[in-house]
């Protein structure tokens, strides 16, 4: 970082008199020490009112506006339920490494919530599965068989979010991850896909009774517009999935770079009529980047449990 930027956030903190560690090029163990001293320093300053101030104005801090008791046992209905459907449930730390949604995905750093010891609030679940996928497949040898795990945990995000009823900075998901190695025939990506497909599918129509469930199918393009992969998935599911009603659009590589070759939402009735895409999941390469294997495959998913917990309750 450059010296005069860290000379300016020593001049704003109101602490001027830190002590001298500024250098050319800062290490990450120096960063630590200039701001956990600034936070020390300005929350010792604090009063209990400015304290209960901050409390009421901060978007960040605001509990959630549903029934605890029966938010809780949503979300535990549906990890019981992606345990049952193969998806080793793991319970998330906070925090993961700093530069987990930046590095080997496409969301800026500022729109997480950045924190000190090399760390980050967890922003999305399933970039940190994917790290929990690598180490272990990593370890194991990259064995032939597919990690599938799962986690329900609370996200927090930094852009600005809807002035809606029921949105919030952050909120309960469901991420599902299912990684393994390329079987070839694009024979990984049509189990894994209907593995995920078919598990939010029967879900809320079998439990939670919404129909007609739809699901979108996309194409992410490459320069050519040619692509294979898409074209095996969509006829793939649409034996597999031959009552259901799947809609299918392309778009280019460069309008969405998250996820490759293909993307899919999960669509469910809104009581208005109109519709909702509460489920969405894709194929990345974070696994292959992570490992640096280029035969790892990696699919990912997920659900937007609160708000849907919100919207069946009458809270949006």
């Amino acid at each position: 970082m450059d010296k005069k930027i860290l000379n300016r956030i020593v001049t704003r903190s109101g602490v001027p008199d830190l002590p001298e560690i500024l250098s050319d090029r800062l290490t990450e163990s120096d960063l630590n020490t200039l701001l956990l001293e600034v936070f020390h320093r300005r929350s010792k300053v604090k009063s209990p009112a400015v304290l209960l101030q901050n409390y009421r104005n901060n978007r960040f801090v605001q509990p959630v506006a549903a029934d605890a008791v029966g938010l809780s046992g949503f979300l535990l209905d549906w990890l019981t339920s992606a345990a049952t459907a193969g998806f080793t449930p793991l319970e998330l730390s906070p925090v993961c490494p700093l530069g987990t949604c930046s590095i080997i995905a496409t969301a800026h750093q500022n729109k997480v919530v950045s924190a000190l010891r090399g760390t980050e609030v967890v922003a999305d679940a399933t970039n940190v599965l994917a790290l929990e996928s690598a180490v272990r497949r990593q370890r194991e040898g990259f064995p032939t068989e597919t990690r599938h795990f799962s986690a329900v945990h609370r996200h927090v995000r930094a852009q600005e979010v809807p002035d809606m009823p029921g949105y919030s900075p952050h909120f309960s998901i469901l991420g599902l991850t299912s990684a393994g190695r390329d079987k070839g025939g694009f024979d990984f990506e049509k189990e894994n896909l209907w593995r995920h497909i078919h598990f939010y599918r029967s879900f809320l129509e079998d439990n939670m009774h919404l129909s007609p469930i739809k699901l979108r199918l996309i194409s992410l393009r490459g320069e050519s517009g040619d692509n294979r992969m898409f074209d095996m998935m969509h006829e793939f599911l649409r034996e597999k999935l031959f009552d259901l009603t799947v809609e299918t659009a392309p778009t280019a590589r460069k309008e969405q770079a998250y996820y490759c070759d293909v993307q899919f939402k999960i669509v469910i009735p809104m009581p208005d009529g109109g519709e909702m895409e509460i489920a969405d999941g894709g194929f990345t390469d974070w696994t292959r980047q992570l490992t640096g294997n280029r035969k790892e495959r990696l699919l990912i998913s997920g659900i937007g449990l609160e708000l849907l917990y919100k919207m069946t309750n009458g809270l949006l």
